[in-house]
């Protein structure tokens, strides 16, 4: 299946994250396309794709990165025909964890998508890769 990550990232962990599942995903035999909305723009082409996620940090009492949040305001395309996966990082030492996630996750379903999969929320920087690609083979198994 094709499948696009929109994210956003601000140190560049978020980043790396949605390249490691980039990679996963390709080895499992999906083709995927990665979508900084700073870098790329807020109006992503999503018909060539079966699968979106998306996924961003959390900076300070809970909010989502800046651009990411311009991008959620923006967006108006209905996600119903598309299987949805939603990653968030965070700091666990706060109470607001992952936030980020729990806001996309209210995004897509403004935007009348439905996860196929639970969140996934990374503490920190994974240094251990195994929760995330149980979630990718998790979400795998969901969109083929």
């Amino acid at each position: 299946m094709n499948v696009l990550i929109i994210f956003e990232t601000q140190n560049g962990t978020t980043q790396y994250v949605a390249e490691v599942m980039q990679k996963e995903l390709s080895l499992l035999g999906h083709n995927v396309d990665l979508h900084s909305v700073k870098a790329k723009g807020a109006d992503p082409s999503l018909e060539k794709y079966g699968a979106i996620l998306f996924g961003a940090p959390t900076y300070e009492d809970g909010k989502l990165e800046t651009a990411m949040k311009v991008f959620t305001v923006r967006f108006s395309k209905d996600l119903s025909q598309y299987k949805i996966g939603v990653f968030g990082l965070g700091n666990s030492t706060f109470p607001q964890f992952c936030f980020s996630a729990m806001i996309l996750e209210e995004f897509v379903h403004k935007n009348h998508g439905e996860l196929c999969v639970p969140l996934l929320k990374i503490d920190g920087f994974p240094d251990d890769l195994t929760h995330i690609e149980s979630w990718i083979k998790q979400l795998s198994e969901k969109i083929l």
